[in-house]
């Protein structure tokens, strides 16, 4: 229980103020109960100090025997009133009465009292005057009953008896609607700090007053929305920083897959040299035809020097410190071109060269690179189709963009292989020979030409053949 009260605000505001409360209600009450009837005795004395001078101020103008009728009328008035009256040797005298005939007559059978208990009447007075035909001073004492000052008293007790338990309700009540009041807005806005600890922000305090609680409400939603937009900017570079990381961990990657291919693709041929070489050194069986194995080394070490020249192209194409070159390029005037550079393996293989370029075609980029990207993809359409076969080469602009179409026909590439075409050193020959087919870079420095323009292309099959698409 202490522990609940201890961790919950409301619990402590409205105990406090239940308690609070309480005392002050039966402070109030006790004071009430203390200061009316002292104030009710001293109006009652007061009262009756007035009436005992009015009646001295009679009885002084006459005659003991005269002033009878003055302390009859005072008597009747005086209910519950003890009066004595005593001569200057302190003896108890009756009082006059309008049926007396004698004054002084002394009182010889005792104090004349209406009741033996002293808590029944108030505190006496007592007054000195003279009658008018006597010079012998006289002691009237007066004591007012104490009833009325009782039943006052008795009757606070009846009404604190059946006002108490109203008081005790009133505070319970005013303790709840206080502390509701004063820990709503507290708790609300401890819920909001919670969910703020927790990183959530898709929340609004709503707290419309204008105390310190409505600015620390505003303050909260102020703060909120400046964390949830640092959040978010610092999600956004997070991601954008593990997107920098990821690529170049893939360009590490490619880097590596590389180097590899290209060590692996030259080991071959450095080991057929160094065989051939040591065998004509050596003498060693056919090796001593030296001219027949001379001729096949240099036809290994040309091959070689293209795969050389393909690396050096693909490095300085990757190297950051190489600028690509921006020029308005006139794409017609270079397609053109490419029929005469490879008129003679066209007419070699007897194949059927079509071309369709529209005029004026016009693209921004690295003339060299964009016509070794072209060079490569038609050596590569001439190399792998059969004899006998056709190439379609079309170019054109449909809004705003350049098309270039190279379709070579009489052969498919099974569709497995279309997405590894672009892979360094990929063949879809297996075999890697080199008498059907090339290094496996043609197709990578393409790419990555193409993607150094911002370049769309894609190479599917179609029914005739094989179809590579580039967009400017």
């Amino acid at each position: 229980m202490i522990k609940k009260v201890k961790g919950s605000l409301f619990a402590k505001i409205f105990l406090i103020t239940f308690l609070l409360t309480g005392l002050c209600c039966v402070a109030a009450c006790g004071v009430i109960s203390w200061l009316v009837p002292e104030t009710y005795s001293t109006t009652l004395d007061a009262n009756l100090d007035s009436a005992v001078n009015a009646l001295l101020a009679e009885v002084e103008r006459v005659a003991p025997l005269e002033s009878g009728k003055f302390f009859d009328e005072f008597i009747l008035n005086q209910s519950g009133v003890l009066v004595q009256l005593f001569d200057s040797s302190d003896h108890e005298v009756e009082l006059p009465s309008q049926a007396g005939s004698a004054f002084p007559v002394f009182v010889t059978s005792g104090v004349a009292v209406e009741s033996d208990d002293p808590a029944a009447y108030r505190a006496t007075h007592s007054y000195i005057f003279t009658f008018a035909d006597s010079a012998e001073p006289f002691t009237l004492t007066v004591a007012g009953s104490a009833q009325e000052v009782d039943l006052l008293k008795d009757t606070l007790e009846e009404i604190f008896l059946i006002l108490f338990p109203v008081i005790l309700l009133a505070a319970v009540l005013a303790s709840v609607l206080y502390s509701r009041y004063v820990t709503g807005p507290v708790l609300r806005i401890s819920a909001v700090s919670k969910r703020m600890a927790e990183l959530s922000f898709d929340w609004k305090c709503r707290e419309n007053r204008t105390d310190e609680l409505g600015i620390l409400a505003r303050s909260l939603n102020e703060m909120s929305q400046r964390l949830s937009d640092s959040m978010t900017e610092l999600k956004s570079a997070n991601e954008k920083l593990q997107a920098d990381i990821e690529r170049e961990r893939a360009l590490e990657q490619a880097q590596l897959d590389f180097f590899s291919a290209v060590s692996h693709e030259l080991k071959t041929p450095v080991t057929i040299i160094k065989g051939q070489t040591e065998g004509m050194i050596l003498k060693v069986g056919d090796y001593q035809d030296r001219d027949k194995y001379l001729a096949r080394s240099l036809e290994i070490i040309n091959t070689m020097e293209n795969m050389v020249q393909e690396i050096l192209t693909v490095s300085r194409m990757k190297s950051s410190k190489v600028e690509l070159k921006k020029d308005k390029i006139s794409f017609s005037d270079m397609l053109k071109q490419e029929y005469g550079l490879f008129e003679d393996l066209i007419i070699q293989k007897g194949m059927d060269w079509n071309e369709s370029i529209s005029p004026d075609l016009y693209v921004v980029g690295d003339k060299a690179l964009i016509q070794k990207a072209v060079n490569n993809l038609i050596s590569n359409a001439i190399a792998y189709s059969p004899e006998d076969s056709a190439i379609y080469m079309t170019a054109f602009s449909e809004k705003g963009m350049v098309w270039f179409l190279l379709e070579n026909t009489g052969v498919h590439i099974p569709d497995s292989e279309l997405p590894k075409l672009f892979d360094a050193f990929y063949r879809v020959e297996h075999s890697r020979n080199k008498k059907t087919g090339g290094s496996g870079l043609g197709l990578y420095i393409v790419k990555t030409i193409l993607e150094q323009h911002q370049a769309q292309y894609r190479i599917e099959n179609t029914k005739r053949g094989v179809l590579f698409t580039i967009r400017f």
